[in-house]
């Protein structure tokens, strides 16, 4: 297990028992005592009752995910048993009486195994009353979570707020005083510089309000639902919760057509339906980006789970031809700043940008210091065309001028066939030629016209090099820590791929890919793009998962 002081606390519980509030009040708090912050959120994908829960990872250093945890917080008897085999050996359950005397029936060692705390609890105030506990038995002052209850409960009357708050401060109390002696209270440390915590769909959206995102457009549709729930809360941005996804692209293309930062969000299912739209953007030269949150397929599958099966997808989602932009944020920062810069891109070459991420990323909580943002950059945008305005102008680096719609002397046809450099439909051969090289010219040496390195090395100096992406590349990191013999690879730009990193991988003694789907999807793509199989030197390895489950600490050990 990692130097890095560790230890995580799961709530777990039938589903509408307001499991994920808990999750968010523990994880800020420990955020406001400066300590990293990681979370898992693992739930069925019916609406209530089920087989439920939500980790915190606490951290002194780099966050990671472990399979076991110090502590287990259950609401109800049937959420017990399932999560015991996570629970370390005299670790700590917290949960009702009466669940308790229910499991103990099947687990007559329930109490020599682990350390259990079970208080009779007999009014709806359940979730609160555990938390107390939690507070007191590590030694925490209420005051950390005072804030994250008043905001949850904050629609309350304020006696329902205050009626909390005294259980808060009477159970911690009563169990601080009690258990003096615990041992988990070496791993609470303050004095550090607060954090605060942000989640992955909450970074992106607020890296696009931040670099004048003008529209967005979603179908409600897990793990990326909560990109528009964000959109909406800011109140900052026009947008349209349509009744599909096909009409939440084609209006998106609207916004664009007319000069405005464009973005959509969806998953897998979603995502098909826009692919025509998606098509028709290449050949009208519609900036656009789209956010597609992998999820576990194929088709609906299992939706509230995690996979990246989409990969291959993401890289060829069009008919007919077309390039575009494929990025991969692997923090919160990078999601923070690769959405004002997605935006960019879409718009300075006037294509199609892919946002690139999956159920853990979208909805995995971590701590971050401070958020950059993108400042915004237009492109070729012209306010006063000459009067012969060439929409489609034929270019040497292939992207023609563009202006807003309604500007003077600035009319032009977008359309799906193709067209001269006016947007007029024309089969005329010299002009087809003209245009598809004129569209393949853009993103040519796409790392350099940028000049942004698209990956980032950690450890640089070691000769074997775990190669991933999204929140898996947290443990990785972290997994090195303790192994400095390996090091890690984040690709951030997956299309085009950035010629630099290979001249890092063939250096190499070996190459191990790390991606959740069964087929090597990532692994495949990079070893033919940049010809690694030719490569006599360099072993190529992989770590694959596909049991819904993400990356843990655990899961690198086989590495040794």
């Amino acid at each position: 297990m990692s130097s890095n002081t560790h230890f995580a606390i799961r709530i777990a519980g039938p589903a509408g028992l307001g499991m994920h509030s808990i999750m968010d009040i523990i994880a800020n708090a420990f955020a406001s005592l400066g300590q990293q912050i990681i979370t898992d959120s693992e739930y069925q994908s019916i609406i209530k009752w089920g087989l439920n829960y939500y980790d915190v990872h606490i951290t002194s250093e780099q966050p990671y995910l472990t399979k076991a945890v110090d502590i287990l917080i259950s609401l109800n008897e049937k959420n017990i048993t399932p999560n015991l085999t996570s629970l370390r050996k005299w670790g700590l359950l917290i949960a009702n009486q009466k669940w308790i005397e229910k499991v103990e029936v099947a687990h007559p060692t329930l109490r020599t195994d682990y350390v259990v705390i079970s208080p009779l609890i007999e009014d709806k105030y359940e979730n609160t009353y555990l938390l107390g506990i939690l507070a007191g038995y590590l030694g925490l002052d209420v005051s950390v979570f005072e804030p994250s209850i008043r905001k949850s409960f904050a629609k309350k009357w304020d006696e329902v707020v205050e009626k909390n708050l005294g259980i808060l401060r009477e159970y911690s109390e009563q169990w601080k005083t009690a258990n003096t002696n615990n041992h988990m209270r070496e791993y609470i440390q303050t004095g550090k510089t607060p954090k605060t915590v942000i989640y992955g769909n909450k970074a992106l959206a607020y890296g696009a309000i931040a670099s004048e995102l003008e529209y967005f457009s979603a179908y409600p549709m897990t793990p990326a639902s909560t990109v528009l729930t964000e959109i909406v809360n800011s109140k900052k941005v026009t947008y349209l919760q349509a009744e599909d996804e096909i009409a939440v692209m084609n209006s998106a293309l609207g916004a664009s057509f007319t000069g405005a930062r464009a973005m959509v969000a969806t998953s897998g299912g979603g995502f098909a339906l826009m692919t025509e739209a998606l098509s028709f953007a290449a050949q009208a030269e519609f900036p656009i980006v789209a956010i597609l949150s992998q999820r576990a397929g194929p088709s609906t599958g299992t939706p509230t789970y995690h996979e990246q099966s989409e990969i291959t997808y993401a890289l060829v989602p069009t008919f007919g031809g077309g390039d575009h932009v494929v990025l991969i944020p692997s923090t919160m920062e990078e999601g923070y700043a690769m959405a004002g810069q997605a935006l960019n891109i879409a718009q300075k070459y006037q294509t199609t940008v892919i946002i690139l991420t999956d159920k853990q990323y979208s909805e995995g909580k971590v701590s971050v210091g401070e958020l950059t943002p993108t400042p915004a950059n237009r492109g070729k945008l012209i306010d006063n065309p000459s009067a012969d305005y060439k929409r489609y102008e034929l270019t040497d680096d292939g992207v023609s001028p563009y202006v807003r719609v309604g500007t003077e002397l600035g009319d032009f046809i977008a359309t799906s066939y193709e067209h001269d450099e006016y947007g007029a439909t024309t089969e005329e051969i010299d002009m087809k030629v003209a245009m598809t090289e004129k569209r393949a010219r853009k993103l040519q040496n796409f790392y350099e016209k940028e000049g942004i390195m698209w990956y980032r090395v950690v450890n640089p100096t070691a000769k074997k090099m775990i190669l991933t992406f999204s929140l898996t590349a947290y443990t990785a990191e972290a997994w090195t820590r303790d192994n400095p013999e390996w090091g890690v690879i984040v690709i951030t730009c997956l299309k085009p791929l950035d010629a630099r990193m290979r001249d890092v991988i063939v250096g190499l003694e070996k190459v191990v890919f790390v991606e959740s789907n069964y087929a090597g999807q990532l692994e495949d793509y990079v070893t033919k793009e940049f010809g690694l199989k030719f490569v006599s030197t360099l072993e190529i390895a992989h770590i694959r998962k596909y049991d819904l489950m993400p990356f843990f600490y655990e899961d690198f050990d086989s590495l040794k």
